[in-house]
């Protein structure tokens, strides 16, 4: 058995006091049962990954570690995950995207842990009193006119709620949305095995990125709301009942449901779609060993007892996580309309391409849909120039010297 210890860093988005003794506590009973000190160390997604390397570079990182999704061929390829015993007894995602994320070269090297999915969500109070219908937002066309249409009346009403919250910072997040409405347009992302001849550059990519900035500049009453942090856009909405529709995380609904709020003025939407089949980002993050590890054994049991039934209960009512996998809480589908919903999406939500190099053509992606969305906001009008067009242009150019400098893995991813 190891060194009897074993290091944990898990993602954490609160320094709720509640959340840390829920861990202290679910990890001192994994302790009795094995006999295996846990120490824990809670990172922000601002700052895992640039942690997680250095970890691996001075031998100084976890054991257990928790990554995003979109991350783990970049680890895997690197050589910094273990592969996942066979006797470990792993529960796959509901979404077939996120399991194939966890294999690298027909190997599994990562389990399914916290499901993430972007969804709408709409207030049906505002709704009923204002006499939105829910198929009057089921395609993008259709939200716009409604968003124009309550701005109207707000200024008329300064009762009435903004029309939509989404936020827009330079930031995963942002490129999260953007790209949901983009695959929920009927758009593909090209495929990085091959050099793609337009990322971008591409027609309708220029015209979600028109649409996102238009819908800000009808949503948002000044450039100070437009540079709320997302955190800040979430709360608002869910808190405080900002707006009558928002696009993003869906932990305010989560929260509701586990503490049993019989109020349904929190609504989850269809996703608004061009196509037939509704669909938007659908990610989270998973679970793996580091390569490094002196005691493989015991973290791959701290990886099985995290994705065990007495963990995840707790972990899904009081800290409003949502499994990757099939659970009690996607039970509730059956009663609750918000959790059919949020199944569904979860089940037909896209992942982003499966490349080791994926971190830095996110990075590049981000600063090119930020900075384009941001110049339409600020100048008020949603018509490129030719400097917004070399901007992304440029752009381009660095993602396809990205993907040429990692040619030579392009069968393995």
């Amino acid at each position: 058995m190891g060194n009897n210890k074993l290091r944990i860093w898990l993602i954490t988005s609160s320094n709720d006091p509640e959340i840390l003794s829920y861990y202290y506590d679910q990890f001192s009973r994994f302790e009795k049962i094995t006999n295996v000190k846990v120490k824990l160390e809670n990172i922000t997604w601002e700052r895992i990954y640039t942690a997680l390397v250095e970890g691996f570079k001075y031998n100084t990182g976890p054991d257990v570690l928790q990554i995003g999704t979109s991350w783990v061929k970049v680890f895997t390829h690197m050589g910094y995950l273990a592969q996942v015993p066979e006797n470990i007894r792993v529960k796959p995602a509901i979404n077939k995207g996120i399991n194939l994320l966890c294999s690298y070269k027909g190997l599994q090297y990562a389990v399914p842990w916290k499901a993430d999915t972007i969804i709408m969500a709409g207030r049906k109070d505002y709704m009923t009193e204002i006499g939105i219908k829910e198929s009057d937002v089921r395609d993008w066309e259709g939200l716009k006119e409604v968003c124009e249409e309550i701005k109207k009346m707000k200024q008329v009403d300064s009762r009435i709620p903004n029309p939509l919250s989404i936020a827009l910072q330079p930031e995963r997040d942002t490129l999260q949305r953007f790209y949901s409405i983009l695959w929920s347009r009927g758009w593909e992302f090209p495929d990085l095995k091959k050099m793609p001849e337009k990322i971008l550059t591409d027609d309708l990519v220029i015209d979600t990125i028109k649409y996102f900035a238009e819908l800000k500049i009808i949503c948002d009453k000044s450039v100070k709301d437009t540079d709320k942090h997302p955190y800040q856009v979430n709360e608002d909405f869910y808190l405080h009942g900002s707006s009558v529709f928002y696009l993003g995380s869906w932990y305010g609904i989560v929260e509701r449901v586990n503490s049993n709020d019989s109020s349904m003025n929190y609504c989850v939407l269809p996703f608004p779609s061009s196509t037939e089949q509704s669909c938007s980002y659908g990610g989270g993050s998973v679970l793996g060993v580091s390569s490094r590890s002196q005691n493989k054994e015991d973290a791959w049991k701290l990886v099985e007892y995290l994705s065990s039934e007495d963990f995840m209960r707790r972990w899904v009512d009081e800290i409003n996580n949502v499994p990757a996998f099939e659970d009690k809480f996607w039970e509730k589908r059956f009663e609750d309309e918000r959790i059919r919903i949020m199944y569904e999406q979860t089940i037909n939500s896209k992942i982003y391409p499966l490349h080791p190099a994926w971190i830095a053509i996110e990075n590049e992606l981000i600063k090119g849909v930020y900075y384009i969305i941001k110049e339409l906001i600020k100048r008020r009008n949603t018509e490129l120039k030719k400097s917004d067009y070399a901007f992304l242009e440029k752009i381009e150019q660095n993602i396809k010297k990205i993907i040429e400098l990692s040619w030579e893995v392009r069968e393995n991813v």
